[in-house]
């Protein structure tokens, strides 16, 4: 799970990338692409296939053949050496790419390098889409794909529009010790939040701090968010609730605990939408009968 907090350095955006290297799009022949992010990867092989797709982080799953693909290591702690052995055309990848000294390796042994940073929001998500399509000579492509999110972020615009109560979401990363890390302030996590109708349970503090038991179920959220792994790894959702001190306050609402692929929920990629209105679901039910 990412921290959430992006180095901004070497990142070029929108259209000036397109400015920054010579050769903007792949020849079709040429194309030897590496991914990092879930959502570059799930992008890139909705637009060019995965058998264009050489290697990819450890936080892409989308589409389920990426995982079989060579793994280049966690998206900000990539290995340069690994990506060099796959002799890439080019490598996408979203915001978090790092650490800087192997980015400025691999620049220096001449892989192109395209960061992908659009704002968070739906059209950052259907301007990053037509971006990587541009790259790719998939415009065609990349619009019917732009469509398909313009059309799933406008429908829950229009479920959401007028609301009057944002419940508060808490974001756990896990338990750390049996004491459960909380995530706070971070761009990704409130901008999902905010398409979603909800609100930071953890606005007072950023990126990740520990929580008591206690203080959780003195002042619950009305919503938990978890990685599923980590739910799962407690034992499942019962469990998981009755480690965070909160199976009184939970208590007959099991959908209180969203178990969500973190990676996509957060991520801003097409699969995302689909996962924010699952959320939204769950925050505002009566929007959704129907």
């Amino acid at each position: 799970m990412r921290d959430f907090n992006p180095s901004r350095r070497f990142v070029v955006t929108g259209a000036l990338a397109l400015l920054a290297l010579p050769g903007a799009a792949l020849a079709q022949a040429d194309r030897h692409i590496v991914c990092a992010g879930a959502d570059v990867t799930e992008i890139v092989a909705e637009l060019a296939g995965v058998e264009a797709i050489r290697g990819v982080d450890t936080t892409s799953h989308l589409p389920p053949e990426v995982r079989k693909l060579p793994s280049i290591g966690y998206l900000r702690q990539i290995s340069a050496e690994g990506i060099l052995s796959l002799r890439p055309d080019i490598l996408i990848a979203n915001r978090d790419l790092g650490p800087v000294n192997a980015i400025e390796q691999m620049r220096s042994a001449g892989v192109r390098i395209e960061i992908i940073d659009f704002p968070l929001s739906a059209e950052g998500m259907m301007a990053k889409v037509r971006h990587i399509g541009g790259l790719l000579a998939r415009e065609k492509q990349a619009e019917r794909l732009a469509a398909t999110v313009a059309a799933g972020t406008a429908d829950l615009a229009r479920r959401l529009e007028g609301i009057t109560r944002r419940p508060t979401i808490g974001f756990i990363r896990g338990l750390d010790g049996g004491t459960p890390l909380a995530g706070g302030r971070m761009g990704l996590v409130d901008a999902t939040y905010a398409l979603a109708g909800g609100s930071n349970a953890f606005g007072d503090f950023t990126l990740f701090k520990p929580v008591s038991r206690e203080a959780l179920a003195a002042s619950p959220p009305d919503f938990i968010v978890a990685d599923e792994g980590s739910v799962a790894a407690a034992g499942g959702a019962d469990a998981f609730i009755d480690q965070l001190g909160l199976t009184a306050a939970f208590a007959g609402h099991p959908e209180r605990l969203v178990a969500a692929d973190l990676a996509i929920l957060f991520g801003f990629g097409p699969s995302g939408v689909k996962e924010i209105t699952a959320l939204a679901r769950k925050l505002h039910p009566d929007r959704f009968v129907g």
